[in-house]
């Protein structure tokens, strides 16, 4: 949810710096979502790995669920920062006037690499490697949003900021 609403007020933020012609400040918004996005989830990451059970526990998780759920959080919770900077990424671009970004890495993580994958390790090594096919789905979609927002910034005439 964090995620969601600093993706959120990234849009206005980008789109109305870019629109006046401030591209540092575009790029500030950059520099500045995507490490605060990224130590949210790691922080998350944290949490979910040191207490998977306690956590569960919240929603009267029985014995059978705590048995697939606590090693399911610990697995899923290793992507967070990567499904982080792809969120932040994505609604940035949005910002700049290219929502299929957004759409697409969403796609990749949830859906497109997600699905298959999990099927398969599913029927291969069984329920308990479901998991693992975030670790592949959520850094080959921030890979193709690093690579999108680059390209998206080249093309709108954003360079890189002189150290």
């Amino acid at each position: 949810m964090p995620m969601n609403g600093l993706g959120q007020a990234a849009i206005p933020i980008v789109g109305f710096n870019y629109g006046a012609g401030k591209q540092e400040r575009v790029q500030a918004a950059f520099r500045t979502a995507v490490p605060i996005a990224a130590g949210i989830a790691l922080l998350a990451s944290v949490i979910f790995c040191a207490i998977p059970r306690q956590l569960l526990g919240l929603f009267d998780a029985e014995a059978d669920m705590l048995l697939l759920g606590v090693p399911a959080l610990r697995i899923i919770s290793v992507t967070f920062v990567f499904a982080a900077v792809t969120m932040i990424l994505g609604y940035a671009a949005s910002g700049l006037g290219n929502g299929l970004i957004n759409m697409i890495g969403t796609g990749l993580r949830q859906v497109i690499i997600l699905v298959p994958l999990a099927r398969i390790l599913g029927k291969t090594a069984g329920i308990h490697a479901v998991w693992y096919a975030f670790w592949v789905a959520e850094p080959l979609a921030m890979i193709y949003a690093l690579i999108s927002c680059v390209h998206l910034l080249h093309k709108k005439g954003i360079k890189k900021a002189k150290a």
